[in-house]
């Protein structure tokens, strides 16, 4: 547990240093390729859940409904402060239709339209800012750390880092975030947040 907590310390520590992030519009942050990806959500969405239908694990689809139901967003899209339960779906891709991660740790940090969000645990760890876009909507610029890396590159420094997604409330406690054709492995990632109890 100290472990999470001191990573924690590190990753708020780097995202305070990711200027480019911390610009307080999304708009006048994101790169010229992300926003292109940003437009692909709905397509992204589309795509790859034909490709998981199209796999022998079509089944898992209907085993989680709601997550993958692309229309699915309610009101208040940005997650309060705390700490999270956090599973990474990849869906499509060059490799495998699709796979479900096991649970790791995540937190949301302050309040207000822009919050800080970082995946604590596991190999591939977001690290960025949430920002408000709409009642409905509200969108995640950042970077992926990997392993065992102990820095972070910022936003913009690296397309193959970069990550771009929209976040979305599906459920009175439940969020996601929607990564539309990530750089590595899949046409989309889904990240689903249920607060710890």
């Amino acid at each position: 547990m100290m472990g999470i907590f001191l990573r924690a310390l590190a990753a708020g520590g780097l995202l305070l240093a990711t200027g480019a992030v911390a610009a307080d519009r999304w708009q006048d942050a994101i790169t010229p390729a992300d926003k292109a990806r940003l437009e692909q959500r709905d397509a992204a969405f589309t795509a790859a859940l034909a490709e998981v239908r199209a796999s022998e694990f079509a089944g898992d689809l209907a085993r989680n409904a709601l997550l993958y139901d692309s229309s699915k967003r309610l009101d208040n899209p940005l997650p309060p402060e705390g700490k999270y339960l956090c599973a990474t779906h990849k869906l499509g891709g060059q490799f495998l239709a699709f796979i479900a991660y096991p649970d790791f740790v995540c937190a949301v940090y302050g309040e207000g339209d822009k919050r800080q969000f970082v995946k604590l645990t596991g190999s591939q760890r977001p690290v960025g800012f949430i920002h408000a876009d709409g009642k409905r909507n509200g969108v995640f610029l950042g970077s992926l750390m990997l392993g065992d890396d102990e820095g972070l590159v910022p936003y913009g420094q690296d397309k193959e880092r970069d990550l771009v997604g929209t976040v979305e409330r599906i459920g009175k406690d439940r969020w996601r975030i929607v990564f539309p054709r990530p750089y590595y492995e899949s046409t989309m990632d889904i990240i689903d947040l249920r607060p710890m109890r």
